[in-house]
């Protein structure tokens, strides 16, 4: 059980289906409901840095991880890994159901972005519920309705950026001189800053696309 009375630094890694509100308003009930919950349960099994879930939200798995910032090329790690499973149940979805995947994804319409902050936050324990607490919460929240134009990606607030010290890393494990740069503003939070890459660009598109023998939304920069 967290201390419900000490402020915590913590990442925040959330994987978010984009495409989600029109697949659920217009594939048929019974192919949703089994597609989505199995694909967030995929996507938590592939949780290789071993973070705490701290809500799931229909379309996203929120994340985090206490205690000492996981090294820049983990994280990089840890959104590929979820990529590739994401990638791979459209695979498998298309190769055990041809029909109703043509007729409900075949356009590509679900794709998977990746929001990676740092922040702190407080517990509170609402009826045996451990809820997280903060204004870095609400940033997390916020910042997956951007104005960001792309199915595939990673999005980097500078908050996060900030504590990475070893910049050759970081170069490396998410290719600097591709990162994007953007900002949301807020009321009451003000404007919050970030880099971002598509899916695409971070150079493993071709494996994914090897693997699987599916056509996955090539995202042009």
């Amino acid at each position: 059980m967290e201390n419900e009375d000490e402020i915590k630094p913590v990442l925040f890694c959330i994987p978010d289906i984009t495409g989600f509100t029109r697949f659920i308003a217009t594939a048929d009930i019974n192919y949703s409901k089994e597609v989505i919950p199995m694909l967030l349960r995929k996507l938590i099994d592939a949780n290789i840095i071993k973070m705490n879930v701290g809500e799931i939200e229909g379309d996203a798995i929120f994340f985090y991880k206490n205690g000492r910032l996981p090294s820049v090329s983990k994280v990089a790690e840890q959104c590929k890994h979820l990529y590739m499973t994401f990638s791979n149940f459209l695979v498998d979805l298309k190769k055990n159901n041809p029909v109703n995947y043509e007729k409900y994804l075949g356009d590509n319409q679900l794709g998977l972005k990746i929001i990676i902050h740092y922040g702190h936050i407080s517990f509170s324990n609402i009826k045996g519920r451990v809820k997280l607490l903060g204004q870095d919460v609400i940033i997390a929240h916020k910042l997956l309705k951007n104005g960001i134009n792309e199915n595939n990606y990673i999005l980097l607030t500078e908050k996060y950026l900030s504590k990475i010290r070893n910049r050759q890393k970081l170069q490396q494990s998410f290719h600097w001189e591709e990162l994007h740069s953007g900002s949301e503003k807020y009321e009451f939070i003000g404007e919050v800053k970030y880099r971002y890459i598509t899916l695409d660009e971070m150079h493993f598109m071709d494996d994914v696309e090897l693997i699987s023998g599916l056509k996955i939304n090539r995202i042009k920069s």
